[in-house]
């Protein structure tokens, strides 16, 4: 048999909701009846090619996403900056005395003055994890003042038993860093740390540090969330936002942790941070994730300074340790370059007021920037935020297409009954910007879509929103290059507006409906792709029919926006994958025949499915509600029927028997 390089196995996925659907009577109404749907593999057609990178992902800072979650830092408002005391922090002691002090620190603007008076003065702070067996370490920076104040670290259970007690010895009348560490005999999730002075005389200490040990050794990130993260192999990561990128200040960012600088996230509800995680933790993150970084750049004008600020980034991240910002990066403990590959001019422009030919100035500013300093990158434009703004990305095209490589749209779809009809008016959109594109001047622009989402819910019709957009962004490759989901993690216990892949609280996680949707899609990821269909057809008796007589059989009862499935393959022809979603609430039919002189002669099926009701969602207390449950099947390369449950998803893998 003559081998195709991209045939004989193959893998369907198939997206389907869960719904009960009792039918009374012995007659059916021609809408409860089920449907099919008919895709056609020839293995002797010339494949596309899919992007992986339509798996990207986007970390913003937004929800406590970093801050208070994969920011292993347990100490809220560790440096007493804004009202971070009064937030997070609770005076006590007898006695004695304890109050903000103005005192002036690394960057910082507050302390916290301890004064026992004779008795005790002290600051705590509950809401602490701690593990049974696990080591934690940490510091205080302490200035004694006058007298003679001894100064202890405590830790108490949730019911206020002491743990550990640990007497911290400084000398001097500078500023010193005292550090501590302790192993813990009991597992709490809402376990009490605190400082204790006694004595008399004051001391004034601020930036207090504590992290489990082997977390800091390991980068200061929270192991289960890297996990959870590194399941959905990540081709790469955009950050630091969203909209949080126009504020991030970078160089406030890097360096020794207590020499950062505060900066409240007043893009998203003003909470505390003090940038622990920056550049170099980020570019950790994408090194433990085998990643690729994609760097957004502040740039909400053509303000000299902005714009020197965005270039210097660009040298520290990519310059030899040589130069001036590449010693400082040596400095910070890494000398080689990062050599990142993809920057962003912006986020959202219009969120600033900018019109497209503002935003054209701005992108020709700093796109003729980059490349000076590193012409070897690409650079990623904004592109339009609604699908009905395609003027926004043709003026850009028009305007600045010189001067940058890939444009970044967004979709989001806001109305959650449109989990589907949405995807149709996205895809009509993204289809004539592509259209646009090829007859432009700059037709060598790629798409990128760096924000998407049924944005109001992670219940099931989020998942199969995910499903339905993953093949959409498949089919439109290789023009449509890279896409990310957003958001990719969130706070329990944030506001609820938007919605994300990825719950947690301080303590554990659980996915949200995109997430189980992807990482099934990610798993299955073939670049090769070879064919696809859309909606369902009135079944017949004959199935053989819808092959054999295709040229001339004429449909009928065909419906959109019932079911869809896109069929990829692997590079070594061991593999066909088919993801399918069947968006109607009763069960409908996949029909495949491959044929060519690719198609195997036999083969394994494995069929996965994921299935559940409409508004189902799991949670903390029941995580794994959308789970994925494998299953076998007969392989037939002439006509093989999946019968696809309602609102479920699934994915079918035929492997050719060797």
């Amino acid at each position: 048999m003559k081998r195709k390089t991209y045939a004989p196995v193959l893998l369907i996925s198939i997206c389907l909701l869960s719904h009960d659907s009792n039918l009374q009577g012995q007659t059916i109404a021609i809408s409860d009846r089920p449907g099919v749907a008919v895709l056609l593999i020839d293995t002797d057609r010339q494949p596309a090619k899919t992007e992986v990178s339509v798996y990207g992902h986007f970390l913003e800072h937004i929800n406590h996403s970093v801050v208070d979650g994969l920011f292993a830092e347990q100490v809220q408002g560790c440096g007493f900056e804004g009202n971070d005391f009064e937030t997070y922090w609770v005076p006590e002691g007898e006695k004695g005395k304890v109050e903000v002090a103005e005192v002036k620190f690394q960057n910082g603007e507050k302390s916290i003055r301890l004064s026992p008076g004779g008795g005790t003065a002290g600051i705590k702070q509950g809401r602490i994890f701690i593990e049974s067996g696990k080591e934690y370490s940490g510091s205080v920076w302490i200035k004694p003042v006058s007298g003679t104040v001894r100064l202890s670290f405590l830790v108490t259970d949730a019911g206020g038993k002491q743990l550990t007690t640990i007497p911290l010895r400084y000398s001097g009348k500078e500023w010193q860093e005292v550090t501590f560490a302790f192993k813990s005999g009991i597992t709490d999730k809402h376990a009490v740390i605190g400082l204790v002075a006694t004595g008399t005389g004051e001391l004034i200490v601020d930036f207090i540090s504590m992290m489990r040990s082997d977390i800091r050794n390991a980068g200061s990130l929270r192991p289960d969330l890297l996990e959870a993260m590194k399941a959905l192999k990540p081709p790469f990561i955009r950050w630091p936002g969203g909209s949080f990128a126009s504020i991030y200040k970078w160089k406030d960012g890097i360096g020794p942790r207590v020499a950062r600088k505060y900066h409240p996230n007043t893009t998203w509800g003003g909470y505390s941070d003090y940038y622990g995680f920056g550049t170099d933790e980020f570019m950790e993150l994408c090194r433990q994730l085998k990643s690729e970084p994609l760097i957004v750049l502040s740039a909400t004008n053509t303000d000299e300074q902005q714009f020197r600020d965005a270039m210097d980034w660009i040298h520290y991240l990519n310059d030899p340790p040589t130069t001036q910002w590449g010693r400082v990066r040596a400095e910070n403990g890494h000398a080689q370059p990062y050599n990142v590959r993809y920057f962003q001019i912006d986020n959202e422009p219009m969120n600033h007021g900018l019109t497209p030919e503002q935003y054209a100035e701005i992108v020709n500013l700093y796109g003729r920037g980059i490349r000076k300093i590193a012409p070897e990158v690409k650079i990623i434009a904004c592109g339009q935020k609604r699908s009905n703004d395609l003027n926004w990305s043709q003026k850009l095209i028009d305007l600045a297409g010189d001067n940058f490589d890939i444009l970044g749209c967004h979709n989001y779809e806001y109305e959650n009954d449109n989990f589907q009809t949405g995807l149709q008016r996205i895809e009509e959109y993204l289809i004539r910007l592509r259209d646009y594109i090829k007859i432009s001047k700059h037709p060598d622009i790629k798409i990128a879509v760096l924000e998407w989402g049924l944005c109001r819910t992670y219940d099931w019709r989020a998942g199969l929103h995910t499903a339905g957009t993953l093949m959409m962004y498949e089919k439109l490759g290789p023009e449509l290059t890279m896409s990310c989901p957003a958001l990719w993690m969130r706070n329990t216990t944030d506001d609820p507006t938007w919605t994300a892949f990825i719950y947690h609280d301080h303590v554990s996680w659980f996915p949200g409906s995109g997430y189980v949707v992807e990482k099934l899609f990610r798993d299955y990821y073939e670049e090769n792709l070879l064919a696809s269909a859309k909606g369902t057809f009135k079944d017949i008796n004959n199935r053989q029919q819808f092959f054999n007589g295709i040229s001339s059989m004429r449909p009928e009862e065909w419906k959109s926006g019932t079911f869809e499935a896109v069929a990829t393959a692997s590079t070594d022809g061991r593999r066909i994958v088919i993801k399918a979603v069947n968006y109607e609430g009763k069960k409908n039919t996949l029909l495949v025949r491959v044929q060519g002189s690719g198609a195997p002669e036999s083969a394994d099926v494995k069929v996965i499915t994921l299935k559940a009701g409409l508004t189902d969602a799991p949670s903390m207390e029941n995580p794994d509600l959308i789970r994925p449950v494998t299953s076998t099947a007969e392989f037939n390369r002439n006509l093989m029927a999946f019968e696809t449950d309602p609102y479920s998803v699934v994915v079918i893998e035929i492997t050719e028997k060797k």
